[in-house]
């Protein structure tokens, strides 16, 4: 009988001991059925100094490169989609608009570049987007009746060569 009742608490410590064990926890999401989360950078480079911010990664917009913003649904995609409002308030319509008609997506020098214009007003009706996916800027030009207006993130006026060279196409703002 002894013999039993120490068997018996043998097996009720062992219960606890198990029982009181943490689950060990899977950081694999793909056992959940979710894609892993997108990467982030934690550091950018602003003049000679180092800010430590979450900064959204533009990798996942690099992909897109000679794809079409239609066929893409960047301006859609975060963090460009309220970037773009932010920067652009009231414009930010107009400026959607303006992507009818475009090119493929571009990436040149860490700059990520495309153009468009409202079907049959190209000339007149156009906006560019430029990401210095480095400095994380967005820039974007918006031509309404060949006036050009450019708008950097931060106010930043080192606007990429590319969108430069766009609005020199509008000769009413050189």
């Amino acid at each position: 009988m002894t013999m039993n009742k120490h068997l018996a608490a043998l097996y009720v410590i062992a219960a606890c001991i198990l029982g009181c064990k943490e689950p060990s926890v899977s950081n694999n999401s793909e056992e959940k059925g979710g894609a892993p989360p997108p990467t982030t950078d934690t550091m950018v480079a602003v003049a000679d100094t180092i800010e430590p911010t979450q900064v959204a990664s533009w990798q996942s917009f690099e992909q897109f490169e000679g794809r079409y913003v239609a066929e893409t649904g960047m301006l859609l995609k975060e963090p460009l989609k309220s970037r773009i409002k932010a920067l652009l308030a009231a414009d930010d319509v107009a400026f959607a608009e303006r992507f009818d008609v475009a090119p493929p997506i571009e990436l040149e020098n860490n700059v990520l570049y495309n153009q468009g214009c409202r079907r049959h007003f190209c000339g007149v009706d156009e906006a560019a987007l430029a990401i210095d996916t480095h400095r994380d800027l967005i820039y974007i030009g918006i031509a309404k009746n060949g006036t050009v207006k450019l708008f950097g993130e931060r106010n930043d006026s080192a606007f990429p060569e590319k969108l430069i060279r766009w609005k020199q196409k509008f000769p009413s703002m050189n």
